[in-house]
C-alpha cells in the first residue's frame, strides 16, 4: 500500500475550498475602516463653496440691517458709542454690541440674541441725522450701513 502526501500548493492558480480565514477577514475589514475614515474629511472639501458662504453672509447682513433700522425707527432715545449702540423703547434699553465674533442684541442688559455672526470689528459713527455702522467680517469683507434717526429731526421742525 502506497501513501501519497499532498504538499500544499503555493500557486494562486489553484483554488482551494478552505474559504476566508478570520485573519484575512480582519485584515480586509481594517483596510475598509482606514479607507472609510477618509470619507468625512473629503466631504468637507467636496461641499465647501466659498461663494455660497459669501452670498449667505450678504443676505445675513441685509436682514440684520433691516432689523436694526426698525429698532432705530421705533426707539424713543438713542445713544451711540464707538463699539455699541443703546436704544430706549417703551422704557426698555436695547443694546447692540460686539461679543466675541458676533453682534448681539440685549434687552435691559439681559439675554444674548445673536443678530450677525463672524464679525472681526464693528464701529458706530455718530452723524448729524443718525449714525453709520461699519462692520468687517472674518472673510475680509467690509459692510457699511447708514441709519437715519427721526428723533433729532422732530425737535428741529417744531415751529415756535
Amino acid at each position: 500500500m502506497k501513501i501519497f502526501f499532498n504538499s500544499p500548493m503555493k500557486s494562486v492558480k489553484h483554488f482551494n475550498e478552505k474559504g476566508f480565514t478570520m485573519a484575512e477577514m480582519l485584515y480586509a475589514f481594517s483596510i475598509f475602516l482606514v479607507i472609510a475614515s477618509f470619507f468625512p474629511l473629503s466631504f468637507k472639501y467636496l461641499f465647501q463653496n466659498e461663494q455660497f458662504e459669501a452670498r449667505n453672509k450678504i443676505m445675513e447682513w441685509h436682514v440684520f440691517v433691516q432689523q436694526l433700522k426698525k429698532e432705530v425707527r421705533l426707539s424713543d432715545e438713542m445713544y451711540i458709542f464707538n463699539d455699541r449702540i443703546l436704544l430706549w423703547k417703551d422704557g426698555q434699553s436695547i443694546q447692540f454690541d460686539k461679543h466675541g465674533t458676533n453682534i448681539r442684541r440685549r434687552v435691559d442688559e439681559k439675554g444674548h440674541e445673536i443678530v450677525f455672526q463672524q464679525v472681526e470689528t464693528v464701529r458706530f459713527e455718530e452723524r448729524k441725522d443718525g449714525f453709520r455702522m461699519t462692520v468687517n467680517d472674518l472673510f475680509q469683507q467690509q459692510h457699511n450701513a447708514s441709519f437715519i434717526s427721526f428723533l433729532d429731526l422732530e425737535e428741529d421742525d417744531d415751529p415756535e
